[in-house]
């Protein structure tokens, strides 16, 4: 399967950018704040810089195979039918289940904060409907409208970064380092599985860049940005409402937004904060069900990926409501996800070294 479409190199760094923040956004402070309490700030920081380090791997190979996109590269390592089995395998057992993990948290987003007497199936229907566009109009079409979306993400961000000042209290990031390096060494690497793991899903949007030899920068700098903003709203989220609350909360995020309060005019403003995660799980969603139908169709020689849309969205409609009945469920099946996710997120690493046996190819 060939994708006709081309996008250039600043679409690639903001699709990364926008994808890296995603569903983290939320409960990434949470994450990390259960573990490395006050120093999520330097767990964030070593998370970073592993995740580029990962990243620069995934670059690398899709340097090395002539900037192949994913069920090429497997055939071209494992032979034609080695090749599609273990595509088919990745496709169906990581990115279908991760598009239901992304898919079930807009649900429960909603059906906690905001609309607690909608039925999750009403909401799982709208917004995949949404998705599903943006996939059927193709790869260049929803990456242009990332770019629309990304000024306002960024101008959201400046308002809630500037009116939370007033109320942060550097000593909640104090003493640094009390209980030693293990607790931020495991606090960065669930932040290394969640989200920089799942960026190997653009092995399969790499080739399709106008010049995909100039990817290595925006794909560095994309990763980059979107985990510094993730640090930032981690890091406020210590200053602003304390350790504690961060650590016991579901969606601190949205907490921190419910803090603001200027003069008692400027406040309740916590819909910008649902505002930008909006955009970015859309993003998320749409990057991972357009690399599941490219790659399905391309495993089984579909011509047009667009005719898998429909299907694999029901599919990922009753599989989000079936295989996590409720999210507590969700939340206890995460520690579970991670070693999950290492599993398929390290697959270029053997991918790598079987090239480097097999010599093939340079």
């Amino acid at each position: 399967m060939v994708e006709n479409g081309r996008i250039s190199v600043r679409q690639f760094t903001v699709l990364v950018a926008l994808y890296t923040v995603g569903t983290a956004i939320l409960i990434i402070p949470s994450i990390l704040a259960a573990k490395a309490m006050q120093d999520i700030w330097i767990a964030g920081l070593i998370g970073l810089g592993a995740g580029l380090v990962l990243v620069f791997f995934y670059w690398k190979i899709a340097e090395r195979f002539q900037y192949m996109n994913l069920v090429e590269i497997l055939e071209k390592c494992f032979g034609k039918w080695i090749g599609k089995a273990v595509a088919f395998s990745y496709f169906v057992f990581y990115l279908f289940i991760l598009s239901t993990f992304v898919l079930r948290d807009i649900g429960d987003f909603m059906l906690t904060v905001m609309m607690v007497e909608t039925p999750i199936e009403a909401i799982h229907i709208i917004f995949l409907a949404v998705v599903l566009y943006g996939v059927k109009l193709g790869l260049e079409t929803f990456t242009r409208t990332t770019e629309l979306f990304l000024p306002w993400i960024v101008i959201l961000f400046v308002v809630l970064f500037i009116t939370l000042l007033p109320q942060i209290e550097f000593t909640n990031i104090l003493p640094v380092m009390e209980n030693g390096i293990q607790p931020v060494l495991r606090s960065s690497l669930s932040f290394i599985v969640f989200p920089f793991l799942e960026l190997v899903v653009f092995l399969m949007i790499i080739p399709y860049v106008n010049e995909p030899k100039k990817t290595k920068k925006a794909f560095l700098f994309g990763t980059a940005l979107g985990g510094g903003l993730l640090i930032l709203i981690a890091t406020l989220s210590i200053l602003v409402i304390g350790v504690n609350e961060t650590a016991r909360s579901i969606y601190p995020t949205y907490d921190l937004s419910k803090t603001i309060n200027i003069r008692e005019f400027f406040q309740r403003v916590e819909a910008f904060m649902a505002l930008i995660w909006f955009i970015t799980v859309f993003v998320k969603l749409v990057v991972l069900t357009y690399a599941l139908c490219l790659g399905l169709a391309s495993v089984f020689n579909v011509q047009d990926y667009k005719l898998l849309t429909l299907p694999i969205g029901l599919m990922l409609y009753v599989v989000s409501l079936v295989i996590f009945p409720s999210s507590t469920y969700l939340i206890e099946f995460t520690p579970i996800y991670d070693f999950y996710a290492v599993i398929w997120g390290l697959m270029p690493v053997f991918i790598w070294l079987v090239s480097l046996v097999r010599g093939k190819p340079v």
